[in-house]
């Protein structure tokens, strides 16, 4: 606000006041800190919009070979589920087809598990698990089948999923198999929406 002398001068430094309605200077307010918010938040998390082709990705890839995963761990048929939903996910994307194997391919996407562990997350009154943890770490590279360039690639993929323990034994290894499918699913989607959309 404006100040003024006994002669109705305006003293320096001061300003005019805002005749605005309180309630817009508010909206107004609040917005432009809605707005600096969200900016702030989508470069924390490296926010990308979904659609935006990768400039890197050569066009004239169409057929993706991806063969069995690796699996460095002790949990069996994990690599297979991965390997699997890989393979779903690509032709959900519409423009390109998929292989298992590398022959005629003109890119293979190859990785392994490198890592499979499980933990409570909550426990009953008595200490038994109620709740499990499954965390799954894997690594992901695809190359130019033509050229044997290095097209993308991630040395540290973790996926987390949770499941209640059932209290019989087939119960309970159904329920992690389906927080298994359900990692691989989610690793699917992140790995091509990486690939294909340059995160």
């Amino acid at each position: 606000m404006r100040t003024r002398d006994q002669r109705g001068s305006v003293l320096p430094g001061s300003c005019e006041p805002d005749h605005r309605p309180c309630g817009v200077r508010i909206r107004r307010a609040q917005a432009l800190a809605a707005a600096a918010l969200l900016a702030l938040v989508a470069a924390s998390c490296g926010y990308h919009l979904s659609g935006l082709k990768n400039q890197t990705f050569p066009a004239d890839v169409r057929l993706i070979a991806i063969p069995v995963f690796t699996n460095e761990t002790r949990r069996a048929e994990i690599e297979q589920r991965i390997t699997e939903s890989l393979l779903d996910e690509f032709i959900k994307r519409g423009d390109y087809q998929t292989q298992p194997q590398r022959a005629g391919a003109d890119a293979v996407l190859e990785g392994a598990v490198t890592g499979y562990s499980t933990a409570p997350v909550a426990l009953s009154q008595t200490g038994r698990a109620q709740r499990l943890e499954v965390v799954v770490q894997a690594r992901v590279r695809l190359t130019d089948m033509r050229s044997g360039k290095v097209l993308w690639s991630q040395e540290h993929f973790i996926f987390r999923g949770q499941y209640d323990v059932d209290q019989s034994a087939a119960g309970s290894f159904d329920r992690e198999i389906v927080a298994i499918d359900r990692i691989a699913r989610g690793f699917a989607e992140t790995v091509v929406t990486s690939v294909l959309e340059g995160f």
